[in-house]
């Protein structure tokens, strides 16, 4: 008995077990209710047919018996007797009987409700079905001859028997091969997941192309492991560039305090000797602090009370800002204010967005390049004449710490564009780069649906370029 109960629950642990039988179940339920509905639409109705004749005859012959004197009824019984061959009318009173049968079986019941006997005819013995009516002198019974139906309830029966049996088969085959078929699906997913989990991040679920729920489910699965695998990445480049990046200052810091602590005994430690290591740690802490401000603002975690921003004036002032720089680089800046607007947003966060695009375009645009700063509806361009960038590397230049200098000798640690994409972002807006050839434009958008003009309507947003 345990050996069977544990068989049956290694069995039933399994989903293709579990999918079986509840198939075969639930197919097996279809089938008898059919049966059970076939049966009574035959011979249900036949036998129920038999009934209700069975009872109307007793209701005549029992009027007869109240209408006629005894004498007719008797002799109207006996020849209704001999014509009737599908019934049996027998009539039994304290002195003979009359009709099909030399006397009526007395474990019969009253009429409407109906018994089975057996009577000898020669040296076979057959199945009738009646019921008794005691009238004022003496028994009448009325029956009829349920062999015929009999016979056709067993072979219903075997019929009904053999239906189901080809059901469970039937069922079973079919609901071993159903979960196969899901089975063989998912263990492609479990496959994939296994792949994954070795370091494989390439790895896709395969795809039939019909279409259906588990190929939907792959897609979304797919490109769910794309953004993993692209966040991975990042990640791996984030540490790889941070590595990079930070060794050479910190390599710097540490071979100025192992100098100046040689130089101790001689000569003491003056401010002149610390401010070189403090640019250091102040250069390294701020490149910490840009990227803890981009993953508050990516997981919108900044606190920020949005108010009416005039975009001219953060324009002017980031101008201002730059422009020792850009005269150092022989840069002009020229600024199209043309229907200005005042959009809703944060004001550092704008001017630090408008400032660090204007710086990277001052940066990688050239010496002598011409910078142009467009303010629009929903935000500004920032375009430049120099030699841009390429349109593959597009995506790539707002992921955190990436340049596009190999050898990362232009100051700076690659966090100026994510740095305004997330700005963006935050605002409920977007940044877009346009190739200008030569050049490169920088669409910044706060707000993608509206934007607060001066005259206090919303109106939409376009992008200006370079000319």
């Amino acid at each position: 008995m345990a050996s069977a109960i544990d068989w049956w629950t290694a069995r039933f642990a399994s989903f293709a077990w579990r999918f079986t039988v509840l198939f075969t179940g639930i197919l097996l339920l279809l089938i008898s209710a059919i049966i059970f509905v076939l049966y009574q639409l035959s011979i249900g109705e036949i036998s129920r047919s038999k009934q209700q004749q069975l009872n109307l005859i007793a209701q005549q012959q029992q009027l007869l018996a109240e209408q006629l004197q005894y004498s007719e009824f008797l002799q109207q019984l006996s020849l209704q007797a001999e014509q009737s061959r599908d019934w049996i009318i027998a009539y039994q009173d304290s002195q003979a009987a009359l009709g099909d049968l030399s006397r009526v079986p007395n474990h019969l019941q009253g009429c409407p409700d109906v018994s089975s006997f057996l009577v000898a005819q020669g040296d076979d013995l057959r199945v009738y079905s009646g019921c008794i009516v005691t009238l004022a002198q003496g028994t009448l019974l009325v029956a009829f001859d349920e062999e015929d139906l009999y016979f056709l309830q067993q072979r219903f029966i075997n019929a009904s028997l053999v239906s189901l049996l080809l059901t469970i088969i039937l069922g079973a085959f079919s609901g071993r091969y159903l979960s196969k078929q899901l089975l063989r699906r998912i263990k492609r997913f479990n496959q994939t997941a296994a792949v994954v989990q070795g370091g494989n991040w390439s790895a896709r679920v395969p795809s039939t192309g019909r279409g259906d729920e588990f190929d939907l489910l792959a897609s979304n699965i797919n490109r769910m492991l794309t953004q993993l695998e692209h966040s991975f990445q990042a990640v791996s480049g984030v540490t790889d560039a941070i590595a990079h990046d930070l060794r050479t200052p910190l390599g710097r810091l540490r071979l100025a305090l192992e100098s100046a602590i040689t130089q101790t005994p001689q000569e003491p430690i003056t401010a002149a000797t610390l401010e070189p290591m403090l640019k250091e740690l102040d250069d390294i802490l701020h490149t910490f602090s840009s990227m803890l401000e981009l993953s508050r603002l990516e997981h919108k975690q900044a606190r920020s009370s949005f108010q009416e921003v005039d975009l001219q004036q953060i324009a002017d002032d980031a101008i201002e800002l730059l422009q020792p720089i850009a005269q150092d680089r022989q840069q002009s800046i020229l600024l199209d204010a043309s229907g200005v607007t005042t959009i809703e947003g944060d004001r550092s966060l704008v001017f630090r967005a408008l400032f660090n695009t204007l710086e990277n375009a001052s940066k990688y645009g050239g010496d002598g390049a011409t910078l142009k700063l467009s303010l629009t509806a929903t935000g500004f361009t920032v375009a430049d004449n120099g030699p841009g960038i390429a349109t593959e590397f597009h995506d790539k230049v707002f992921q955190r710490l990436y340049r596009l200098e190999s050898s990362r000798t232009t100051p700076g640690y690659g966090l100026g564009l994510p740095l305004v994409k997330a700005i963006a972002e935050f605002h409920g807006g977007d940044v877009e780069l346009s190739n200008l050839s030569p050049g490169l434009a920088v669409t910044v958008r706060f707000r993608k649906d509206r934007s607060i003009s001066a005259n206090g309507r919303e109106t939409v947003g376009t992008t200006a370029a370079f000319d």
